[in-house]
């Protein structure tokens, strides 16, 4: 496919100026290259047509410069301008230049080499801008697509779900043992997914700002304690001794925010813990901050590995560690980070994983 040629636009009131200025791209630039006395003109041409670069002259009748490229402005909003103008009129060009944000003027009588690269500069802005905005559209529209594509999916995955328990439940009837174990494994598969679905869902809304915290007053041992106890029988499964000491200190937060902190990082924990291993959690606040501290003594995290661990699914390593989406340590260090704290992670590769968030307590502490 050709590539579509760029645009110039000339507007001066003088025929000779404008064709001269014509004759001197057209040697330069392979371009399309259009020329205007009257600036009424091309503005229609511009509003039908769009443009990448404008040169206008100031000093025109009807309509000036300024007032052109004022309407050139709203019409054309990321067209680089350029305007010609005589060294008397040099304080409206600087005008020009702050109010309506023209690149640069040129004064008359013009230097042919500046004039070029005025023009090839004004390309170069151009394409650049039409680039960083139809980027950040494609951002909008891939959040929103996610964002819809989560919310249709969650619908039959919970209508799924609900299904199958009525299924191993009884409630429609008595399974076989190789029907029960099928129909098991399916329902953990749609939790899983039903799990990433919620998971991306939390992401867009953080990320696209539309999250609000929920804060309240509350004792840090009663989510800690909360958290240990929704993934007890995975410590009990894999007989690793959980070590916590049990501190009364208050803070202003959004509880279930947080909650879901201390699920991912225990989860993660407990995850690359071999059996009989140990995991200690402490909780401390020091200078007006609440500190939580997840430590085990599990595979460890080369340390090449561990600037990639909060970036959005990633994995943190190059050696794939789990099955998990990359989304968890990721929403961590969103929900920490709209709290005003902080996340950091300490490792030794075989030796085991500290992780420790930091949140403003919000309250005076008891002395």
């Amino acid at each position: 496919m050709e590539k579509q040629k760029r645009k110039i636009v000339i507007v001066d009131d003088e025929k000779i100026i404008t064709d001269t200025l014509k004759m001197l791209l057209s040697l330069e630039f392979s371009d399309e290259i259009c020329t205007f006395n009257s600036p009424v003109e091309a503005l229609e041409f511009i509003q039908h047509n769009g443009a990448d670069v404008v040169l206008s002259d100031f000093l025109m009748p009807k309509m000036n410069g300024i007032e052109f490229l004022t309407q050139v402005k709203k019409i054309a909003p990321y067209t680089c301008m350029i305007m010609l103008t005589g060294y008397a009129d040099k304080e409206n060009a600087i005008k020009a230049i702050n109010e309506i944000g023209i690149h640069r003027y040129i004064e008359k009588p013009w230097s042919n080499t500046d004039l070029i690269l005025a023009v090839r500069n004004g390309f170069e802005r151009t394409e650049l801008i039409n680039k960083l905005t139809l980027e950040q559209e494609m951002n909008k529209l891939r959040d929103d697509f996610i964002a819809t594509l989560t919310h249709d999916l969650r619908t039959p995955l919970l209508a799924a779900i609900q299904t199958l328990k009525f299924f191993l439940d009884g409630t429609l009837g008595d399974l076989n043992p190789k029907q029960n174990q099928f129909l098991d494994t399916m329902l953990t598969s749609n939790k899983d997914m039903l799990g990433l679905v919620n998971a991306l869902l939390e992401v867009y809304k953080y990320e696209s700002g539309q999250l609000v915290l929920c804060k309240d007053k509350f004792l840090i041992n009663d989510l800690l304690t909360q958290g240990i106890n929704e993934l007890k029988p995975l410590l009990v499964q894999k007989n690793i001794t959980l070590n916590y000491d049990n501190k009364e200190l208050e803070l202003i937060a959004d509880k279930q925010e947080l909650r879901r902190v201390v699920s991912n990082l225990l989860g993660n924990a407990i995850n690359h813990t071999k059996e009989g291993g140990n995991i200690s959690i402490e909780a401390k606040q020091v200078d007006g901050n609440i500190f939580v501290s997840i430590e085990d003594n599990g595979v460890g995290i080369p340390q090449e590995d561990i600037p990639n661990m909060f970036r959005r699914f990633s994995q943190g390593t190059k050696n794939k560690r789990s099955s998990g989406t990359g989304l968890g340590l990721y929403l961590s260090r969103q929900i920490i980070e709209a709290h005003n704290g902080k996340i950091s992670l300490k490792s030794e590769f075989g030796k085991g994983s500290t992780f420790t968030f930091e949140v403003p307590a919000g309250v005076t502490a008891n002395v």
